[in-house]
């Protein structure tokens, strides 16, 4: 009697779901306000403890330059 191979398993066609843009900009303002809640600590911890209210400024400018990067590359160009 002859010993049969199992079957290969086919692979698998279904469509692949793919992440919305409303999805990934949940994300996008879930990391923006970390980093805006980062920043402020960093800077009040400069500003308190080294006495310096240039630094912290720079600081909180830097942080919101680069959310505001952030969110004008992650617009969604249709809307």
């Amino acid at each position: 009697m002859p010993i049969l191979q199992p079957q290969k398993i086919r692979a698998d066609n279904r469509r692949v779901e793919r992440m919305t843009a409303t999805e990934s900009t949940e994300w996008v303002g879930l990391w923006s306000v970390s980093l805006g809640f980062v920043a402020l600590i960093v800077a009040s911890i400069v500003y308190f403890a080294g006495r310096d209210g240039i630094g912290a400024s720079f600081i909180l400018l830097a942080s919101v330059a680069m959310i505001a990067l952030l969110m004008r590359a992650s617009a969604n160009p249709n809307a």
